[in-house]
């Protein structure tokens, strides 16, 4: 199986880690007028004492399930029993606009390259290649809501040609103590628990959780290729049938306190701890084909793994009010990533009948992450409202990776051309300003961001270093006009930018097994990309409608691509390829069909379009048409009882070689309150068996039929218990990075 991977981390070969596809909410539709809120600086805002209440079953108060600002939308998952049940994976899937397939790999739009955030600020477990098995592992029941920002606006950070997914968690709401328990059950081995709490006094405000999570996974699939052997004019089959039994388990914890001594200055700080072990048995059949057909090459490989990933962060900040609506703040982030991927791997060779040592690979991977931001935001400036700050980031990985091989586990060698050892640094420079101003019914925000970047890369095996510094402005712009209380138009462009991860500068190649190799590019050019937006709102007989079209431009795509390198030997490898483009619609609506059954529905068709001509690999300029969509139910049977019911179809999307095909999920689920303390959940995802990951290619070069089918159909049983008291109702929390305050609605 051929999947683009950094070396020796978690989405390996054989071992695709299972996605809980699940169910989510219906969106009802927005506050009708809502109060328009202009944007402070872009930090995480401190949780408000006494406003907030730790609750794992509901999201009480008036916050309306789906919240617009000008430059984005922030969805309520209080409802979803997806949120309830499952990952943090299974809550994103079911958003307008958000993808995340078999794999665990998340886009928006189809772009994958989506930065992740938490309360505002990057977090070690949603960096570098262990992000798909965060987003499929990590309980979501901490996430209150989601903000999808699929055209940020200059006070962000330009990284994410996709856009940003910014994860608001829950914070402590009322007097006292207060908080919940839960635990989860399913039928696929799946165990979870966890407790909730928060305190809230005038001044102080805490919240605390800790969450473990115990699962079985299952999955199997198969990866056939064909290379075109000139000399026989055929092309020749390679293939690699594995499947992998894996066992995962680790606890997760998050405190934030939130300090405010006096009116104008609060102190904010917050700790995350999360651990990942996977424990597996992967096995692969590999087999390379001749010209007659037979085989030239056949042999099994059954290994034990273990993979290791912890990640820590702290943030912390201070916010001074000079008056009202005139702020400063100052906050910093430190974040740290240990992965420690080992895998021993017995051969045995079929054809030709030689003896094929033990194989053990050792990766180790360590990320650094620590931001400052110094931030100013005066809401009555010129009759508008300016936002504008300094940003400094750094980053500074260590990858190294070791194989040894010998006759039997007690008598391996190192191999030292098997050696891969390099160091990456980067350091970001950033200044920028928004300024935001009405003129009647048109709201108008314009930015710029100026950056400078410089990065370098030392191979420490070979010996290379490679290194870029570079300079550039982002501008943004985002309207928003008012035709009447029911209907509003709106419309953005910014300037987006995907910078290469550490793992595809690497130049020195990596064997991953007999079949795959993969080798990076230090040369490669940042992708740029151009995104425009334009979108309409109306309220229409108690439903909301939204069409909101999009094109992305992007320059010097990052491409990735497979070649044979020898008879049944493929090489991944990158490069920027000419251009590419997007061009789509989102169709939503929303609303209540009958006072006790609401829908939230989307159609999303899409075009896509790449000209890889550059490239010299026989894949010329291509372009896909293709639709995706879901439907949400919720049925409130009886105030205590509810019954949703969600289905997904995730549309197809071009690929630099070949296209990555559609997948279809139905899930169901019941939520049954016993009292205002105890509540019952039950769902059951893919009832149809029918979510799994397929790629096909057919190309001069290269012939592929991948497929991945992780076991996903299963069913949940959790229950959530609520302690404490002096809970008052809550009070709408806003938006937590960069609008400080509730979103207007659609009107």
């Amino acid at each position: 199986m051929a999947l683009a991977v950094a070396p020796g981390m978690a989405a390996a070969q054989t071992d695709v880690t299972r996605t809980d596809a699940s169910h989510t909410d219906t969106p009802k539709p927005p506050a009708s007028q809502a109060a328009k809120t202009n944007p402070p600086a872009p930090t995480a805002a401190p949780a408000k004492p006494a406003t907030r209440t730790v609750d794992a079953i509901t999201v009480t108060g008036a916050t309306p399930d789906v919240q617009r600002s000008i430059d984005r939308q922030s969805y309520t998952l209080g409802k979803d029993l997806a949120a309830t049940t499952g990952s943090i994976g299974d809550a994103l899937r079911n958003l307008p606009a958000v993808e995340v397939d078999p794999q665990g790999t998340l886009s928006l739009r189809g772009d994958s390259n989506v930065t992740i955030l938490v309360d505002g600020k990057p977090s070690p477990m949603f960096e570098g290649a262990g992000r798909a098995d965060a987003l499929q592992q990590l309980p979501a029941d901490q996430i209150e809501r989601v903000e999808v920002i699929t055209n940020p606006s200059a006070a962000l950070n330009p990284e994410g040609t996709g856009g940003i997914i910014n994860l608001i968690t829950k914070k402590s709401r009322g007097a006292g103590v207060t908080g919940s328990a839960y635990v989860t059950a399913a039928s696929a081995g799946l165990k979870r628990a966890g407790v909730n709490v928060g305190y809230n006094s005038p001044k102080l405000a805490i919240t605390g959780s800790v969450a473990g999570n115990y699962q079985h996974i299952k999955v199997h699939g198969d990866d056939a290729r064909a290379g075109f052997d000139a000399a026989s004019g055929q092309f020749l089959r390679s293939d690699d049938l594995f499947s992998g039994r894996n066992l995962t388990r680790g606890p997760t914890a998050r405190l934030s306190v939130t300090y405010t001594p006096q009116d104008k200055d609060q102190f904010t700080a917050a700790a995350s701890y999360s651990e990942l072990l996977v424990q597996g048995h992967p096995f692969d059949r590999l087999e390379t084909d001749g010209p007659d057909g037979a085989p030239v090459s056949l042999f099994t490989r059954l290994g034990e793994r273990r993979f290791l990933e912890t990640d820590n962060s702290i943030t912390a900040g201070w916010k001074h009010s000079f008056s009202e609506g005139q702020d400063l703040s100052v906050s910093g982030a430190y974040n740290d990533g240990l992965g420690r991927d080992h895998r021993l791997y017995a051969n045995t060779a079929i054809v030709p009948v030689t003896p094929i040592p033990f194989e053990f690979q050792r990766g180790d991977l360590s990320n650094h992450h620590a931001e400052l931001t110094a931030a100013y935001s005066q809401k009555s400036l010129w009759g508008g409202a300016l936002n504008a700050g300094y940003e400094l980031k750094r980053e500074d990985n260590d990858s190294n990776y070791a194989e040894l091989m010998g006759p039997t586990p007690s008598a391996l060698a190192v191999q030292p051309n098997r050696a891969n050892h390099y160091l990456y640094y980067q350091l970001v420079n950033a200044l920028y300003a928004t300024y935001q101003h009405s003129f009647g019914d048109l709201d108008a925000q314009a930015g710029l961001r100026v950056e400078d970047v410089r990065f370098t890369f030392a191979q420490l095996t070979s010996g290379e270093r490679d290194g870029q510094r570079y300079q550039r402005a982002y501008p943004s712009l985002h309207l928003a006009y008012k035709l009447d209380d029911d209907r509003k138009l709106n419309g953005s462009y910014s300037v987006r930018v995907q910078r290469p991860p550490s793992f595809i500068l690497n130049p020195l190649v990596q064997v991953n097994d007999p079949q795959s190799t993969q080798v990076g590019n230090p040369h490669l050019k940042v992708k740029e990309v151009q995104i425009y937006e334009l979108g309409y709102q109306q309220r229409a007989w108690g439903q909301d409608f939204q069409a909101n079209l999009y094109y992305r431009d992007a320059h010097h795509e990052f491409s990735i691509f497979q070649s044979e390198i020898a008879p049944g030997v493929f090489q991944t490898t990158f490069a920027n390829v000419g251009a590419s483009t997007a061009l789509g619609v989102d169709f939503n609506a929303s609303g209540k069909l009958t006072s006790t059954l609401s829908y939230s529905a989307s159609l999303s068709p899409y075009n896509g379009h790449i000209d890889a001509s550059n490239l010299g690999i026989g894949e010329g300029s291509r372009t896909l048409w293709a639709v995706g969509g879901r439907v949400n139910l919720n049925w409130q049977v009886r105030p205590d009882d509810m019954i949703q019911f969600n289905a997904i179809q995730q549309g197809a999307h071009i690929g630099t070689q070949g296209v990555f095909e559609p997948s279809f999920t139905l899930n169901m689920g019941w939520r049954h309150k016993f009292n205002d303390r105890l509540t019952a959940t039950v769902t059951g995802q893919d009832l149809l068996a029918s979510n799994d990951f397929r790629h096909k290619t057919d190309a001069p070069i290269l012939r592929e039929a991948l497929i991945v089918r992780p076991v996903f159909r299963q069913v949940f049983f959790r229950l959530d218990y609520r302690f404490g008291g002096g809970a008052a109702k809550a009070r709408d929390p806003g938006f937590e990075y960069e609008n400080g305050g509730p979103a207007p609605g659609p009107g």
